[in-house]
């Protein structure tokens, strides 16, 4: 269980969606999906708010490896067990939304995709997934798809965009996803990220922020030390 402001949640998966910023796709130079890519991070990702992310030294002592970035989302939280789920009736089914980082070893992901691999392995080392600081309820957003999204390293802006620039919206998303798993009360759905992707050292300072919802905060520390 984690507890993100007034609300505890018990989360059974969290479902992250690749490449829905068209100003992501681009600079990846990923081509254009025709439906939602999906992917996971297991439950021993999540940090909450002032938690730090741990940089495992296995990366950082590995040059084919050594490179972890950012990704700030925007993530929603499941209100109720669902499947089948229909566009006009997706936010019933949604408790909230939130802000989401998600850390990847990028090098690593690289690889993979070269490869013909999953994502799963860079996407799920320890604390890759940062949550938080709270959730804001539906009805406190009249319109998630128009949200100034931002992220700093050390004060400093690296991301910035506005979430009306998601390619699958949240009802969309949400529709898609529960034709294949069953949603969970508190489980994760994080949305994407925009351009601006960099690395992240032990030491930084990550501020990911979503306008009407907050600042998630979170430092960077070696593995061990």
């Amino acid at each position: 269980m984690i507890k993100l402001g007034e609300y505890t949640i018990n989360p059974s998966k969290i479902i992250c969606i690749g490449t829905n910023y068209m100003d992501h796709i681009e600079e990846t130079k990923m081509d254009i999906p025709k439906e939602p890519v999906l992917f996971p991070k297991t439950l021993n990702c999540l940090i909450l708010d002032k938690d730090p992310i741990i940089y495992p030294k296995y990366l950082y002592n590995n040059r084919k490896y050594n490179r972890v970035d950012y990704e700030v989302e925007l993530a929603f939280i499941i209100k109720n067990k669902c499947k089948y789920v229909a566009i006009e009736d997706a936010y019933n089914y949604i408790l909230g939304y939130t802000v989401f980082n998600d850390i990847t070893a990028r090098k690593m992901q690289v690889k993979d995709i070269l490869s013909k691999l999953p994502w799963y392995r860079s996407k799920s080392f320890d604390s890759f997934a940062p949550i938080g600081p709270l959730i804001k309820e539906v009805n406190e957003i009249k319109d998630p798809h128009n949200l100034k999204i931002e992220l700093k390293v050390n004060g400093k802006i690296k991301q910035s965009s506005n979430t009306k620039h998601l390619l699958f919206k949240v009802p969309e998303l949400l529709a898609y996803i529960s034709k294949f798993f069953t949603m969970e009360a508190g489980d994760i759905i994080a949305t994407g990220t925009p351009s601006g992707i960099g690395p992240i050292k032990p030491g930084d300072l990550i501020e990911a922020t979503i306008e009407k919802i907050g600042t998630l905060k979170n430092n960077v520390i070696l593995e061990g030390v």
